[in-house]
């Protein structure tokens, strides 16, 4: 598994090596493999909305639905999130899943260990909903 490299919504060049590089000024991109490249991957796709991307709109999360409602559903959160990590090939198995919304800020951390063919992934993502 293999993907660029995003911070900051931005690619990552590495420093320039010369003028065959792709960008001269910047240098060649970044690439990540294996476990680092699933951190992304799943971080990212926790972070995008159902259907935000036009190429991919079963990638994502339905964040309007979940948390559009005076009651938070906490099962159905913890579905819907764990739905969306199984979409990755590379995931063999959720070992733990744990989440918090804070309403009033529409904030959201979700904690996820799992376990994929590149070994065993621990990560946190946040964002606002």
């Amino acid at each position: 598994m293999k993907t660029l490299k995003i911070e900051n919504n931005d690619l990552v060049y590495t420093k320039s090596q010369g003028a065959n590089d792709l960008a001269p000024n910047r240098g060649r991109l970044v690439m990540l493999e294996g476990i680092d490249a699933l951190r992304q991957i799943l971080g990212n796709r926790l972070k995008m909305f159902l259907g935000e991307w036009y190429l991919a709109p079963n990638e994502g999360v339905d964040w309007l639905n979940l948390v559009d409602h005076k009651i938070f559903f906490r099962p159905g959160f913890l579905a819907e999130i764990r739905q969306a990590i199984l979409k990755e090939p590379a995931v063999t198995n959720i070992l733990s899943l744990d989440a918090d919304f804070d309403p009033k800020a529409r904030k959201v951390t979700i904690q996820f260990k799992v376990e994929s063919k590149f070994g065993t992934l621990s990560n946190s993502v946040s964002g606002e909903v």
